[in-house]
């Protein structure tokens, strides 16, 4: 069905972790109105991803809104996982728990990032001894179809939506089903105007 993605960082000036202490409990306030709208009219609300160093804020204002009572029923908040970020594999547990602590499902769009050449200027600006991304396109690749796979194996809890204009991506994500009886909804998605023929021929098939 229809959604909409919603950046944070659009809803406040100030959304870093210095000002932590009060933005976050305004976002949550906020994200909360706003989903509460898209609960009303049927339409599924993703988190956007962001910069490395905002995830954990972001985190607090997810379970913030999927644990309100508000939402008990409500199956239409989600998040965007960057496969790039060395963190994305373990998240997925995380969300796992936090879903049947709760007894629903999270909506989970999976992408490789966006950020990558930000997070390893600021990295190297700030003297850090390592980046919060890998550095190599083919371990990205790798972490997204670990990631895949784990969120593929917790449908209990996850709606997976995999965000690829990428062919070997779909066929791999595919493959992982091959074989198995049982029934599993989920979602490729991609940009508007980008990887067309690749999601016509998915649909055709």
């Amino acid at each position: 069905g229809p959604s909409i993605s919603v950046k944070l960082s659009a809803l406040h000036p100030r959304y870093e972790y210095s000002h932590r202490e009060f933005v976050v409990p305004y976002l949550i306030e906020r994200v909360k109105e706003l989903a509460l709208h898209a609960k009303a009219n049927h339409i599924s609300m993703t988190i956007d991803a962001e910069e490395a160093d905002r995830l954990d804020m972001s985190l607090d204002v997810i379970s913030a809104i999927f644990s309100d009572p508000e939402f008990k029923d409500w199956e239409g908040l989600g998040l965007a996982l960057q496969a790039y970020q060395k963190r994305a594999f373990y998240l997925i547990d995380w969300l796992v728990d936090l879903s049947r602590h709760h007894k629903k499902r999270i909506q989970i769009r999976l992408v490789k990032g966006a950020y990558w050449d930000t997070e390893i200027k600021l990295s190297q600006v700030e003297g850090f001894n390592d980046y919060p991304v890998f550095t190599r396109k083919a371990n990205t690749d790798l972490s997204y179809l670990a990631c895949a796979e784990k969120m593929l194996s917790a449908k209990d809890a996850i709606y997976s939506q995999f965000a690829t204009h990428n062919a070997y991506s779909v066929s791999a994500i595919l493959s992982m089903l091959d074989g198995k009886n049982n029934r599993h909804y989920f979602e490729f998605q991609s940009l508007q105007g980008m990887g067309r023929s690749l999601h016509d021929e998915i649909i055709d098939k």
